[in-house]
């Protein structure tokens, strides 16, 4: 049986591709972009098996084919645009269609296959204008009111697949996702808010000059890896009790993040990086300009015993040495 990750050939689906090629699954990614050669280079020796076939999450008939051809039993719809403002407010009919159209053909296709197990992407977008007023973020208790048009897909797509999953009767379970940042991200065409931290190793990559804003506010992360092993724990688990999890690191990284910097300028001697007060000569976006909340991630914890591998020390040793490993990956 495979498990199928639609736009596995983007940032998070890249790191949930390679831990369930890592543990021997059959793995089928489809989407828009063709597997990175760099990827594909690092998946081959996985014990796992990965087939990659493109195209468009809202055809309905290419869908029917994956179906069709593999064994698919699992899915994670994970297609998406991550949207900034110049594609929210220029291409909004574009970003609506792809991440709540596409989603409802996926999961009809899922429906139709009896897929067993669907671990459906909603975001910490979700949050909105919460994400600035409310200290601790909480599946039950914080209001979501998404204040972009990518947040209100993933609220819009998460109620949608809740409804579906009790229309059709679907195995489904929903993620809201963190902010991630750590191996496979890029700018892949349609995700317009890279993080700060790879905009300072393409910085690094390139022999530039950062600048950091003097202050950082409070912010929650999550690395990659960490991020893919819980929707990996979300796949497993038998009965869950909820149907929205958050997932993330339960921390404030702001107190870590000028070690990134560090570490990058001791690795890349090109590279060199500032502060400044001045936000004319900020070159690093930090997006928000106002402190955030951090997930309680305590259901997900509770209930499965997840919590956060790589916190700021092992993250950024572990991503150091991944770009090391893919110097041409983010700069292409």
């Amino acid at each position: 049986m495979a498990i199928l990750v639609t736009g596995g050939a983007g940032f998070v689906g890249l790191n949930v591709v390679e831990q369930l090629l890592t543990r021997d699954e059959e793995v089928v990614i489809f989407g828009r972009e063709p597997l990175p050669v760099a990827a594909a280079r690092a998946f081959a020796p996985l014990s796992g098996k990965l087939s990659s076939i493109q195209g468009d999450v809202r055809d309905a008939g290419a869908l029917k084919s994956v179906f069709g051809n593999f064994s698919i039993d699992s899915l994670f719809p994970l297609a998406a645009i991550t949207a900034g403002p110049s594609r929210e407010s220029d291409d909004t009919e574009t970003v609506l269609d792809v991440n709540l159209r596409g989603a409802a053909v996926t999961l009809r296709m899922a429906r139709e296959a009896k897929v067993k197990r669907i671990v459906f992407p909603s975001s910490i977008s979700v949050y909105g204008e919460t994400l600035n007023t409310h200290g601790l973020l909480r599946e039950d208790t914080t209001p979501p009111v998404p204040n972009s048009i990518y947040g209100v897909t993933k609220y819009a797509g998460e109620r949608m697949a809740l409804r579906l999953k009790e229309l059709w009767g679907l195995d489904l379970v929903c993620a809201r996702i963190g902010s991630v940042f750590g191996p496979w991200e890029r700018d892949t065409g349609v995700r317009d808010l890279c993080g700060a931290t790879m905009q300072m190793s393409l910085a690094a990559l390139r022999g530039t000059h950062a600048v950091l804003p003097e202050r950082l506010l409070p912010r929650p992360w999550i690395y990659a890896r960490d991020l893919a092993r819980g929707l990996i724990v979300l796949l497993d688990a038998k009965s869950p009790k909820y149907p929205v999890y958050n997932i993330g690191s339960g921390l404030d990284w702001a107190p870590h993040m000028h070690a990134w910097p560090k570490l990058l300028a001791g690795a890349f001697p090109q590279f060199s990086w500032s502060v400044s007060d001045k936000p004319e000569e900020v070159n690093i976006d930090f997006r928000d300009p106002k402190p955030r909340g951090i997930e309680d991630i305590s259901r997900i914890s509770q209930e499965f015993g997840f919590s956060p591998q790589f916190l700021p020390e092992a993250a950024f040793t572990d991503y150091l040495d991944w770009l090391k490993r893919y110097p041409d990956y983010l700069d292409r």
